[in-house]
């Protein structure tokens, strides 16, 4: 009976646990929500400032040069009153006097805003720092609460090492809190931001569709390029979580597309050869492979510093063979795979992936001679 209240006290103390991580996560991303929202108004704000800055400073000198146009000037009717009337000297003196004071008025209007500018750089920095914090907190509770809710249960029994269970399971939370952070960013500094440009370069056309025909055709054409860029983006984001080349067309076209998009990205020279018959394998098999791949040149664009990269398929009626050339630096690999750091995550990731269907992973690697990834997955129904 003791045992029952006890577990029960257990449960509740989780449960309780459990609502209070969310509603902290829930409290820091509202944190975080608000710090970009006036990150963003500051950012326009300071815009403003920087441009009156620039504005006021161009004054300031063209104040200054017409100051000392008529100083000189002054000097020149002062020194030969016989020439000029008195009131020609009183007019030399009054516009004299009017310059030194719009400049005195400008120069403190150029301080205050220059004093605005840092003032509102410095707010920013502070807001930046406050939204790289709640950012990494929300995925910190995130973790606690994906790891006390009992996400890690059917992992466990595929793993004999309970260190390495633990580490395991919360680098595989981390990497999809991280992934989903990584996918929030982009849509929100990418596409969001373009959509509500849009909004606002609509509402410009409206506004000028009576006054200036030929300047909303302008803003028109400009408009259409950014909703060409911003669907570029979204496919983009859509291609990397999920290629839909993959579930059409199979792993071959898409392997093609995406070293084409990899080779231009990161301007490392990367070929495909494939040899034996192209056709379709079952999903789990071509996903296995394409993220391989995938991982694979993650890690060489991050950490290789390699020049060229070479993929090679072998399709036979039994197996899949996956060979990955690289001439980076290289790495020590058993160092690596016991390795805990960020960097030597995926090829653990690499390996237990492959391993679950039943493939084989080989890795050869020096320093400084590069690396040679090879794969095999046998193909069954």
């Amino acid at each position: 009976m003791a045992h029952d209240i006890d577990t029960k006290i257990l449960d509740q103390a989780i449960q309780g646990t459990l609502l209070a991580i969310e509603e902290g996560k829930h409290q820091v991303f509202e944190i975080a929500e608000s710090a970009r929202k006036e990150h963003q108004a500051l950012r326009d704000e300071s815009a403003i400032v920087q441009r009156q800055v620039q504005e006021t400073i161009q004054e300031v000198d063209r104040l200054e040069a017409q100051y000392r146009l008529a100083r000189r000037t002054l000097v020149e009717v002062s020194q030969d009153f016989g020439k000029y009337t008195e009131a020609t000297i009183k007019e030399s003196y009054d516009a004299a006097h009017v310059l030194q004071a719009q400049l005195l008025v400008t120069r403190e209007r150029e301080d205050a805003l220059r004093a605005r500018r840092d003032d509102l750089d410095r707010r920013l920095r502070n807001l930046e720092e406050t939204i790289h914090k709640a950012e990494a907190l929300v995925t910190q509770l995130s973790i606690a609460f994906s790891y006390l809710s009992g996400d890690l249960q059917n992992l466990g029994t595929a793993l004999k090492n309970a260190e390495q269970r633990q580490y395991l399971g919360m680098r595989v939370i981390q990497a999809q809190e991280e992934e989903r952070k990584r996918v929030a960013r982009e849509i929100h500094d990418g596409p969001a931001q373009m959509m509500a440009n849009v909004v606002l370069r609509a509402e410009i056309c409206e506004r000028m569709l009576d006054r200036d025909v030929d300047k909303v055709r302008g803003e028109l054409r400009e408009l259409k390029e950014m909703v060409r860029a911003s669907l570029s983006e979204v496919r983009q984001i859509i291609f990397d979580l999920r290629p839909m080349a993959l579930d059409d067309l199979g792993i071959v076209p898409t392997l093609r597309r995406y070293l084409a998009d990899f080779q231009d990205k990161h301007k490392v020279i990367t070929e495909l050869k494939v040899f034996g018959r192209e056709r379709r394998f079952n999903s789990a098999l071509e996903v296995a492979v394409f993220r391989t791949v995938q991982e694979a040149l993650n890690n060489i664009w991050k950490h290789a510093k390699a020049k060229v990269t070479n993929v090679k398929l072998e399709l036979t009626e039994k197996q899949i063979a996956v060979h990955i050339d690289d001439d980076g630096v290289g790495f020590a690999v058993e160092e690596a795979m016991q390795s805990r750091e960020d960097g030597h995550f995926g090829l653990i990731g690499m390996k237990e992936r492959i391993q679950l269907l039943e493939g084989k992973v080989e890795i050869k690697s020096a320093p400084n001679k590069g690396t040679r990834v090879h794969i095999t997955l046998p193909i069954t129904d």
